[in-house]
């Protein structure tokens, strides 16, 4: 438990130095940019590019790629309002030209993206952190639906992913070689085929800790860089399977007061409530509105 909450500490420290500048997507204009390819491509590394609330689609909005920059890539109110729609034709997000620990995607939505590796995010020599991120409905046609690592080291924590999958193994995670890996504190459920981590060559480096690995086709089984705390049960998510909703109830075992690791686990916190119910009779009712 220490060793995860540490992670999570050093990791975030990193991360949160100070910003040369803000740039702003807003798709319907009145920002700095209407694409979030073009937010980025404004942006020099120690900026933050910081996205508006939708859905978004096309050109400039998938295929995502941070071209080498050390640049934080936010959205402004989460990733539950927050929606980058692949529609089945390319990635979500790419890091291949070297990016490290200060390129950060935080709070978006990626679904449907399509791919031969890696569908909802390719990493291949690069160390991005990928934070409070929900990944639904991605696909590849070889490994990692949702996430493919390799030559890289990235820390992946916080994230939701569900109904993801594969034609081999990793159907979320597929761990390549020369990859190393931090990932902590997701919720990893619903994978259609591939299993939920598919290894490949991954490095002694790689730690795996406090996971909800659950209900995936294919199996949860942590086979290198296994850390602890990992568990399986039902997340207990506010919306039904193929709602979108992923906010958690009140009761979640990946909330920070049930999880093994007293953390949060996953992208998005409570927001439906167990209520308690009673037996009023007619006539309580009645007195009740005198």
């Amino acid at each position: 438990m220490k060793k995860v909450l540490l992670i999570s500490t050093l990791v975030l420290a990193f991360g949160t130095g100070a910003h040369a500048a803000t740039w702003h997507v807003v798709p319907g204009g009145g920002g700095d940019a209407t694409t979030i390819q073009a937010g980025i491509d404004l942006a020099s590394s120690g900026d933050m590019v910081m996205v508006a609330p939708g859905t978004y689609r096309g050109l400039g909005n998938v295929n995502l790629n941070f071209n080498g920059k050390g640049i934080t890539l936010k959205s402004d109110a989460g990733a539950g309002q927050t929606i980058i729609d692949c529609q089945e034709t390319g990635w979500g997000v790419r890091f291949q030209n070297g990016e490290g620990f200060d390129a950060v995607l935080d709070g978006f939505t990626i679904k449907n993206a399509r791919a031969y590796k890696g569908a909802g995010i390719y990493i291949n020599g690069a160390s991005p952190m990928i934070c409070y991120n929900v990944l639904t409905n991605c696909y590849a046609f070889t490994s990692g639906g949702g996430v493919y690592v390799q030559n890289g080291n990235p820390s992946v924590f916080n994230n939701t992913f569900d109904d993801n999958g594969a034609a081999n193994g990793g159907g979320c995670f597929q761990l390549a070689s020369g990859s190393t890996a931090q990932i902590y504190q997701n919720i990893v459920c619903g994978t259609t085929a591939g299993g939920a981590f598919g290894y490949s060559g991954a490095a002694g480096g790689t730690f795996i800790a406090c996971n909800d690995l659950y209900s995936n086709t294919g199996g949860s089984v942590v086979g290198v860089g296994d850390a602890g705390l990992n568990y399986a049960k039902d997340p207990l998510f506010c919306g039904v399977p193929g709602s979108g909703n992923y906010f958690l109830q009140q009761t979640s075992p990946c909330t920070s007061s049930f999880s093994p690791c007293f953390s949060e686990v996953g992208a998005l916190n409570i927001q439906c409530q167990v209520t308690a119910t009673e037996t009023v009779t007619w006539g309580k009712v009645k007195s009740m509105s005198r």
